[in-house]
């Protein structure tokens, strides 16, 4: 088996690091700081019985008003807050934190429809 240099490295971080962060880092790849894609693939990173969450769609997400509604009912279903000595509070407290970067990023390049 062929293995570039590239998937040697990530096999060898991902022994060092937690499930949690490598699911982050998984979903998170390729999307970095976009607020659209990140809600609009939140239920790939999602626990099972997250059911409050309704999986927008892109063309859910065009207008900054329809990106800052998904965003504040994804804040309401992944809020570290509400998952205090759950199972899932570690992922809760990661995805509210990629998503808030997200925002503040979104916020500063001017909240822009597309």
């Amino acid at each position: 088996m062929n293995r570039t240099l590239g998937d040697m490295k990530r096999a060898e971080e991902i022994k060092e690091m937690d499930p949690v962060s490598i699911k982050i880092r998984d979903w998170v790849a390729g999307k970095e700081r976009n607020i659209r894609a990140l809600l609009g693939s939140l239920n790939d990173v999602l626990w099972e019985g997250a059911e409050k969450w309704q999986q927008p769609r892109m063309a859910d997400l065009l207008t900054a008003a329809q990106v800052k509604k998904s965003y504040y009912k994804a804040c309401l279903v992944v809020h570290p807050d509400k998952q205090v000595g759950e199972e899932h509070e570690k992922l809760a407290r990661a995805i509210f934190t990629e998503l808030n970067d997200a925002w503040n990023a979104f916020e500063q390049a001017g909240s822009q429809s597309l």
